[in-house]
C-alpha cells in the first residue's frame, strides 16, 4: 500500500480516539453522573454514564479483580487482530473498515486503564442503551467489516498461490 494511504489509516486512528477522549473529558466535566442534557427533545441526550463492562454492559457483574484484567486483556487481542488487519489487508475498505474498529477498541481501552471502566454519553430514542463515539466507531467498522466479507467474491475462492494440488 502507498505511504499516503497508510499514513491517512493513522491519521483517522489518531483523530478518532481524540474525538472519543475529548468528547469523555467533556461529558464528565460538564455533566454529574447520571446528569443528563436534551440535544434534540425527544430523540438526543447526552447522559454522563459509567460502564464497568462492555457493550450492553456485558461483564458489569464480574468481580472487579477479575474484570479490569480480563477486560483489558480481551481489548489488546483485539487491538492486535485488527491492527494485523490494517497492515495486512490489500483491500481499502477492509482496511478503512478495520481501522476505524481499532481506532474505538483504543478509546475504550485508554479510558477503562485511566479510569477502570468506559464512560457512555450518548443516548438516542428507541434505542435502550447509552453508549459513547468509540463504540459508534467499533460498530460502524465492524458493520462495514461484516459487510465487506459477504459480499467480497475473492474472499469465497482461493487464490491460485494457496491451492493445493
Amino acid at each position: 500500500m502507498s505511504r499516503g494511504r497508510d499514513r491517512l489509516l493513522a491519521a483517522t486512528v489518531v483523530a478518532l480516539v481524540a474525538a472519543d477522549w475529548l468528547s469523555k473529558i467533556w461529558v464528565t466535566r460538564q455533566l454529574a453522573l447520571g446528569e443528563s442534557r436534551s440535544l434534540v427533545e425527544g430523540w438526543l441526550y447526552v447522559v454522563h454514564r459509567r460502564n464497568p463492562g462492555v457493550a450492553f454492559s456485558i461483564f458489569a457483574d464480574l468481580p472487579e479483580g477479575w474484570r479490569l484484567p480480563i477486560l483489558v486483556g480481551l481489548s489488546l487481542v483485539g487491538v492486535v487482530v485488527f491492527a494485523r488487519l490494517v497492515l495486512s489487508s490489500g483491500d481499502m475498505i477492509i482496511r478503512a473498515a478495520a481501522t476505524v474498529v481499532l481506532a474505538g477498541a483504543l478509546g475504550n481501552l485508554g479510558d477503562r486503564l485511566l479510569n477502570g471502566s468506559v464512560t457512555d454519553f450518548m443516548l438516542v430514542r428507541y434505542f435502550p442503551f447509552v453508549f459513547n463515539l468509540a463504540d459508534a466507531a467499533i460498530t460502524v467498522g465492524g458493520i462495514l467489516l461484516a459487510v465487506r466479507l459477504v459480499l467480497m467474491d475473492e474472499a469465497l475462492e482461493p487464490s491460485p498461490a494457496t491451492r493445493t494440488p
